[in-house]
């Protein structure tokens, strides 16, 4: 099994932090959101079966994990211009790169704005993507859970939140909630999650706003290729929303929907996520 590599680097002025194995051609996997998220613990299981044939970099997002948590507004803008730093920054022509839920928009959002460097995309279960394809958004649940675990992130709010993620709950080991928690209450943490969501709730009522983040026009008419992988038992992020992209989007070369698994198709069945991705990036 590779080991990961913990490393820091400036990316635009922010200390960001990933982690990294393997090597050959660079895939760059980008976390979800919500408290005590990071490249580490969302990818733990996918990053040594990847690393067998590609160099992947997991990356914390600015506002998570041990990279910086600076008071700004926590945009879409800003992670996605994060990534552009990291990926000139680690001097990478092409890479490709896979993303979960909220990562999966910032993916797509870095390869519609540098599509010469970007072979592939692989998303993850991703209503971020299908609410800017005007195709629907996340539960009702889905978001009255992620409020309460933001203001207040213990292992019981952590233990009811990972319960909405993950399908196959005896992946929640105490370990990964006492991380997680541990995380969600760093400096600067629980400020950025309520920076974040302020955003999203500006989104829907700012048109300009609304302009950058739609993608609808743009996503179908890309040239490199797309795959899609759902948890059929996703609470969060309906399965719906996963019809719906596939139906929109002409271009996608993979669709899996994924049985017994939830939002986090990588953590609930690894092994068949780990599959699909090597034969997609690999392909």
């Amino acid at each position: 099994m590779a080991a990961f590599r913990s490393w820091f680097i400036r990316c635009n002025g922010i200390k960001t932090h990933f982690v990294e194995a393997g090597s050959g051609d660079p895939v760059v996997l980008i976390h979800g959101g919500g408290p005590g998220a990071c490249g580490e613990h969302n990818w733990q299981h996918n990053i040594p079966a990847l690393a067998e044939h590609f160099h992947v970099f997991a990356v914390d997002l600015i506002g998570y994990g041990l990279t910086d948590k600076p008071p700004i507004e926590y945009t879409y803008e800003a992670k996605v211009d994060q990534i552009a730093g990291l990926v000139d920054t680690l001097c990478f022509d092409r890479l490709s790169l896979g993303g979960n839920s909220m990562g999966a928009y910032i993916a797509v959002r870095y390869a519609l704005e540098h599509p010469e460097r970007v072979n592939k995309v692989l998303m993850v279960a991703t209503a971020t993507v299908a609410n800017a394809m005007n195709i629907g958004t996340t539960t009702r649940r889905g978001a009255t859970v992620r409020r309460s675990v933001g203001r207040e992130v213990t292992e019981e709010t952590m233990r009811d939140w990972l319960s909405m993620l993950l399908h196959n709950k005896d992946r929640i080991t105490d370990d990964l909630v006492r991380r997680r928690v541990a995380y969600g209450n760093l400096p600067g943490a629980i400020e950025a999650q309520e920076s974040y969501r302020r955003h999203s709730a500006r989104i829907r009522e700012d048109p300009n706003l609304q302009q950058w983040f739609d993608i609808s026009a743009r996503l179908p008419r890309v040239t490199f290729p797309l795959a899609l992988v759902w948890g059929k038992e996703d609470g969060f992020a309906s399965p719906d929303l996963a019809a719906g992209l596939n139906a929109a989007l002409p271009n996608l070369k993979e669709f899996h929907l994924v049985e017994q698994s939830g939002h986090q198709v990588q953590n609930d069945q690894p092994e068949k996520f780990n599959e699909i991705a090597v034969r997609f990036f690999g392909g």
